[in-house]
């Protein structure tokens, strides 16, 4: 085989060996086993021999590591249809795609949506070399529980370290999931605090347009923040003077709807908003399925204005003040409600119906009776003094 063996070329007094392997002209000096410079053309023969045996050598070197890479490619094909590698910046389209991930409502969707958003925008700004969920690191997890402690409440931090758990354990294979150890906060339990009738007409003056009306519907309603931002007109009997809605926390468990009648201050205010959507507050209802945490800041800067202090400001480990827990939000605007029917005298079964509540236990977490209700009810015991005994 001529391409094997090559051909013996002499120039200048010198021998060559030109060899064509795989389409590829190589042309090598020969030398003699002691390294010498073959003279003759018998010499030159025998070098040729040894020459092309090491071409045959290298040939089958190359070819044995060609197979080897192409089988590498194979087996990372493989496992990349298998174990497909997920972007960070697809890892939400993925976790919808993926048949392993538990079954959630709509409303649970939108949350694990925003918890996903606010992961991954905080990892490109601050990890950007980061391009894969299974390259994440544990320091990286650590960091972001770090960064959602010093910014939101506990109650906050657990649901987005959840959630990234849950994400992790759906799209990585393996062991890897880096948020596993991440410790969860403990509960927050500094409760939401009623408001004055002071502090509502302060927070009204300074409210303008679907806000001004936002709070009249959380004052008078008692809707949570959900209801209240998603409330449709077709809930709203005018003639009747009722709003019919089916609180969406006790909806997948009861689906008890709760009647509740229009206030003549919310009616005055509903009978002057002109209907250009299916929502009475669209813009509130946008800010609910995009950004609901934008609505949450306009509530506190809203009250922050009014001179209404919104957190409580407590000790980090590092020596810091932060704002941690929540003091007030839309959320007291329903623990008003339920304190003003507490001290009107008004019973826990009833709380419990203009409320919501599926029993009288949650209504009683309401049940803060007042001072003011307190010494009337200490001045209206019956006067008793002691008797003179003979």
């Amino acid at each position: 085989m001529k391409h094997r063996k090559g051909c013996l070329v002499q120039r200048n007094g010198r021998f060559y060996c030109r060899v064509k392997i795989d389409g590829r002209v190589i042309v090598r000096a020969l030398h003699n086993p002691d390294g010498t410079t073959p003279e003759t053309h018998q010499e030159a023969r025998k070098a040729q021999a040894i020459a092309t045996r090491e071409f045959a050598l290298l040939d089958r070197k190359q070819a044995l590591e060609s197979a080897i890479r192409k089988l590498a490619d194979v087996d990372a094909q493989l496992d990349a249809i298998q174990n497909p590698k997920v972007k960070l910046s697809d890892c939400w389209q993925a976790y919808q795609r993926s048949g392993e991930r538990p079954d959630s409502g709509p409303y649970t969707l939108a949350n694990y949506k925003r918890h996903t958003r606010d992961f991954v925008t905080w990892a490109q700004k601050r990890y950007p070399r980061i391009v894969y969920l299974c390259d994440v690191p544990k320091a990286m997890a650590s960091d972001y529980s770090r960064h959602l402690t010093d910014t939101f409440s506990n109650t906050t931090h657990n649901k987005n370290i959840s959630f990234l758990r849950l994400l992790f354990k759906t799209l990585v294979e393996g062991q890897h999931n880096p948020f596993e150890r991440i410790r969860l906060k403990p509960k927050d339990t500094t409760p939401h605090q009623a408001l004055t009738q002071a502090q509502l007409q302060s927070i009204l003056a300074k409210a303008e347009g679907e806000l001004n009306t936002f709070l009249l519907v959380g004052i008078y309603t008692s809707l949570r923040r959900k209801d209240a931002c998603l409330l449709k007109w077709d809930s709203i009997d005018m003639e009747k003077g009722l709003i019919t809605v089916m609180p969406s926390k006790t909806a997948t468990r009861s689906h008890k709807v709760v009647s509740i009648p229009i206030h003549p201050v919310l009616k005055g205010r509903l009978s002057t908003l002109f209907r250009s959507s299916e929502y009475v507050m669209p813009r509130m209802a946008f800010w609910y399925d995009h950004n609901p945490a934008h609505i949450s800041r306009r509530i506190r800067d809203l009250f922050e204005s009014a001179g209404i202090k919104t957190r409580l400001e407590i000790d980090n480990k590092k020596g810091t003040r932060r704002n941690n827990k929540s003091l007030f939000s839309f959320h007291s605007l329903r623990f008003t409600m339920g304190q003003q029917l507490i001290d009107a005298g008004y019973t826990l079964d009833a709380i419990a119906q203009v409320l919501g509540h599926t029993n009288t236990a949650m209504s009683r977490h309401y049940s803060t009776v007042s001072d003011t209700v307190k010494e009337k009810a200490i001045l209206s015991l019956p006067s008793i003094t002691a008797t003179a005994t003979a």
